[in-house]
């Protein structure tokens, strides 16, 4: 009598499943997005995964505490049901205290605990999520969305410059009649109150096209509208713009979205499709800051970015040969670290930045023609969502038609200027 095949053991079925995910992640990284799929496949913080993936299988002998550590950390089963649970609370149930939900998460993972612990399910609850994971690896060919690099459509370029001019973008930065209707800030801290005191000019009518980075960023560099919008396009954006035809100048853009900042960082995560569980999520990348906090991605720490960023223009301002930058800083723009922080200090955290800016400009290239302005004004509920748009505009050492910016919106901004 022949021996029945034995069947795979809890931990093998538990690596397998791990296996699956992470294949079917691979695969829906390189279907969203060919171009950059190593670059988002194998992040630093990934790499770190992938390690914690093989050492778990090799260091966890306990099968029940393997299960809860894959389910837990390595799976994104629990994220994505941690959502839907707050809406049926929410939605369903009417629970609206924050308290009430956490407290209702804990006892899931208390139950789940205990019925693992004791009793024996660890097998049969694993061979449901490799059939899970294995469905999905299927699904992922026909449901994931698509990102494609299109041709961008480039305005008319700035040929030739008379001198440098610097345009400093500070992502978010709402205009001061928005910053007044709804008492922002204190007087002292409103971008006049600074800005006039440098010699800028202030334009309170310009408006952006549209309230997203991407989109107000390829307007911008490219000068005029596109077929298509996504994050491909702003990065080549930087690379291929009206600036980039010059005859007897260089430009140099530095961005949250260029090949510096760009690889190693979670912000690509907003655009691009990656791995979605707690050890990716939060714990591998607080981890990586205690030592470097910039590749710890996220940005959790944006003054290192801007510090940077006024580094570049200090090189930039002292460089010879003619020249046009474009500087975007991450600030007043809500990032991780600061979502507890009021719009008055993050305007001000803008504000500080701005000056840094400005003592770099002022002692190494005064006569430069300087741009101050803002890819969309702040996105909160708060506020009227027409007034999304309403972005700032200084300038210094600039000729600029702003009927024309009033007119058609920041996808003009390059082209009101006299150079």
């Amino acid at each position: 009598m022949k021996a029945l095949i034995k069947p795979p053991g809890a931990r093998s079925l538990i690596l397998i499943t791990n296996l699956v995910y992470i294949a079917s992640i691979f695969l829906r990284i390189y279907l969203s997005n060919a171009e950059y799929f190593f670059e988002n496949a194998f992040q630093v913080i990934n790499l770190f995964f992938y390690v914690y993936v093989a050492l778990s299988y090799v260091l966890i002998k306990n099968a029940k505490l393997y299960f809860l550590s894959s389910l837990l950390l390595i799976l994104d089963l629990p994220l994505n049901f941690k959502p839907r649970l707050q809406n049926f609370l929410v939605y369903q149930l009417h629970v609206h205290s924050l308290w009430v939900i956490h407290i209702a998460i804990i006892i899931l993972l208390a139950l789940l605990i205990f019925v693992v612990y004791r009793y024996r399910v660890v097998w049969y609850f694993q061979v449901f999520l490799l059939f899970f994971y294995i469905i999905s690896l299927f699904a992922i060919v026909f449901q994931t969305k698509r990102i494609h690099s299109t041709r961008l459509t480039i305005g008319a370029p700035v040929s030739t410059i008379s001198k440098n001019y610097y345009f400093l973008l500070f992502d978010e930065y709402p205009s001061e009649q928005i910053i007044r209707q709804y008492n922002l800030c204190p007087p002292d801290d409103y971008p006049s109150a600074i800005l006039r005191r440098e010699g800028f000019i202030c334009d309170q009518h310009s408006y952006s096209n549209y309230i997203s980075t991407v989109r107000s960023s390829i307007n911008f560099l490219t000068g005029n509208f596109q077929a298509t919008y996504n994050i491909n396009n702003a990065i080549h954006a930087l690379d291929s713009n009206v600036f980039t035809q010059g005859n007897d100048y260089s430009f140099t853009a530095f961005s949250l979205m260029d090949n510096q900042n760009r690889p190693n960082s979670l912000l690509p995560r907003y655009y691009f499709y990656n791995f979605n569980n707690l050890l990716l999520k939060t714990i591998i990348p607080w981890l990586v800051s205690l030592v470097d906090k910039r590749n710890a991605g996220d940005f959790t720490d944006c003054d290192l970015y801007n510090a940077d960023a006024v580094g570049k223009l200090a090189a930039l301002s002292k460089a010879i040969h003619p020249h046009v930058a474009y500087i975007h800083f991450f600030s007043p723009h809500y990032y991780p670290i600061v979502n507890d922080e009021p719009e008055s200090q993050r305007i001000r955290n803008a504000n500080e930045w701005i000056l840094k800016a400005i003592r770099v400009l002022n002692s190494n290239d005064p006569r430069a023609g300087v741009v101050i302005f803002s890819d969309h004004g702040l996105r909160k509920w708060s506020i009227p969502f027409r007034q999304w748009n309403r972005n700032i505009l200084y300038y210094r050492n600039v000729a600029i038609d702003t009927g024309l910016i009033n007119k058609n919106g920041l996808v003009d901004l390059a082209k009101s200027i006299k150079y």
